[in-house]
């Protein structure tokens, strides 16, 4: 073991919270792995959606599965506790157990809302949802000799899971005697395996496509009639069909919002639950040890829910292996006789790595050592390892006369993107200042305010806080977090006198080595030009 690692016992079982397809697949791969798997769903039954038999194979063997209990009617009412020892309480009805997981996926469905109002139409015997056509087909109610007409991609921007339930429709359609087939198409979205060829075998079964931008009109009465204007005929076209059929929109589980609270993770814009960063994909969250199947993280297909199940087990074996994890020695840590419990750490830490009990606690499984909680606590009370502020300013002052008759820049330089970028700015031959001295921080959100002021008072002439890009930051919001604290730094120089453009915040990527090359020389120009 390495010596600045140590070993913790963590728990080993997982709950799985959602009993859909996803959630039954990621069960299943989970206990292939030798792990005890709680499997929860709010309804009284797990995977009823219908996929080729596939999805009665899965629950079947899930049932049968003795490393899966699977609990129906339930919902996880509260999750405390930390990666490695999540405390969850498991309601069903007014019943109520406590569990203990060492991890937790999360895998909720979609949920549907009909766009019948975009089209001014009433739902009714001759206009159906989606839903209700998929229903029809399913029973058998179709009569033969219909001419069906769908609505779809103008009350809405198409997305590729709209039109592959469109298009099953067809297929389905076409097996219905004497049955005619219109789509009214606006924003079309095939960007899926198997949809362009589904798409192509229904024009050859007979199906009319109708491409256009504008919204058509529909007439309503005893005989309906949906006019366009076709582009490429450059006339009228009316169709009369028996039966409209009105596009759905395909939204987040309205449960994730709820979730995310006690999970401590952040649902977006739309209610999904992974932040649009790479370092996330495919199936982490923001905090360790919660995973996100299918439709909980994204708008995804049937097929790519499976394929998320077995991602989802690798980062599960990863995490928990066989109960013993290893974590580094010289993570964040409190000094309690410092600690006022203002709780600012535990607000800002993006982990979900900090909890209290009569005083802050940070959770040795969970901590990923960024350090925006130690940059953030006002009384400094946290420090971390290697980065602790006695470092930081000893490694400022051992920068002084470094610069010889050059200007004296410190670049406090993300390990992951701007300390990469100057290497490979130096090993390409690009220019770099000889008075740069490049700090580093395991997070531009670890930069704190007083290491730039304290730069600025030991005599350097202008400071450089380089960043991952948003989107790219392994602690998800270092960056803001570095960008924030630069435009106050950068009153504080105005309100003393000093030029603002001396201190400069940039955002990198690691492999950017002469974008570095050119903030760098460019603030060392301006620092000759003002001083000339």
């Amino acid at each position: 073991m390495n010596a600045d690692k140590k070993i913790i016992q963590i728990a080993t079982d997982v709950l799985v919270i959602g009993g859909g397809t996803a959630g039954v697949a990621a069960a299943l791969e989970v206990a292939g792995q030798g792990y005890k798997v709680v499997l929860t769903s709010k309804e009284d039954k797990v995977a009823q959606e219908a996929k080729d038999g596939a999805v009665a194979d899965l629950t079947a063997k899930a049932e049968a599965n003795a490393n899966i209990e699977i609990m129906t009617n339930t919902v996880a009412a509260d999750v405390k506790g930390v990666p490695g020892n999540f405390e969850v309480t498991l309601k069903t009805g007014d019943a109520a157990v406590e569990k203990t997981f060492g991890a937790i996926v999360v895998a909720t469905g979609l949920t549907t809302t009909v766009l019948n109002d975009a089209y001014g139409l009433e739902l009714g015997p001759k206009v159906v949802s989606q839903s209700e056509l998929e229903a029809m087909l399913a029973e058998g109610k179709l009569e033969a000799g219909k001419t069906v007409a769908f609505l779809v991609g103008f009350g809405q921007e198409g997305n590729p899971l709209v039109m592959q339930r469109v298009l099953d429709s067809l297929t389905a359609l076409t097996k219905v005697a004497d049955t005619d087939a219109y789509v009214f198409v606006g924003d079309i979205k095939l960007a899926a395996d198997g949809l362009d060829a589904l798409y192509a075998q229904a024009r050859q079964e007979g199906v009319i496509y109708f491409k256009t931008k504008e919204t058509p009109q529909v007439t309503t009465g005893d005989a309906m009639t949906i006019s366009i204007l076709d582009p490429v005929l450059r006339q009228q076209v009316e169709v009369q069909p028996d039966l409209v059929v009105v596009e759905e929109a395909i939204l987040a589980d309205e449960d994730n919002a709820a979730l995310a609270v006690p999970l401590e993770i952040e649902a977006d814009k739309n209610g999904f639950l992974q932040p649009d960063n790479v370092h996330y994909f495919p199936v982490k969250s923001t905090r360790l040890g919660i995973y996100l199947a299918g439709a909980s993280r994204d708008l995804l297909s049937f097929e790519q829910g499976l394929e998320d199940a077995g991602n989802v087990a690798l980062e599960v074996k990863k995490f928990l292996g066989d109960g013993n994890l290893e974590v580094p020695s010289n993570t964040a840590f409190v000094d309690v006789d410092k600690c006022t419990v203002c709780l600012t750490c535990y607000r800002c830490c993006p982990h979900g790595a900090i909890y209290w009990d009569s005083r802050a606690i940070i959770a040795e499984s969970a901590c990923q050592g960024c350090g925006i909680c130690a940059s953030e606590c006002p009384n400094d009370a946290i420090q971390l390892g290697d980065y602790a502020d006695d470092a930081m300013a000893q490694a400022i002052k051992d920068g002084q006369g470094s610069a010889g008759k050059s200007p004296w820049i410190v670049a406090f330089c993300c390990k992951n993107s701007g300390l990469e970028a100057m290497k490979m700015a130096k090993t390409f031959g690009y220019r770099v200042p000889a008075g740069l001295q490049a700090i580093e921080v395991p997070c531009a959100g670890k930069i704190d305010m007083d290491y730039v002021m304290d730069a600025f008072v030991q005599g350097a002439e202008g400071v450089m806080l380089l960043t991952c890009h948003n989107g790219n930051c392994k602690s998800d919001k270092g960056a803001l977090y570095a960008s924030w604290r630069a435009e106050e730094l950068k009153k504080m120089l105005a309100a003393v006198g000093m030029p603002e453009d001396r201190l400069v915040c940039a955002s990198l990527a690691n492999n950017m080595g002469r974008t570095f090359s050119e903030i760098s020389v460019e603030l060392e120009r301006s620092i000759k030009k003002a001083g000339s």
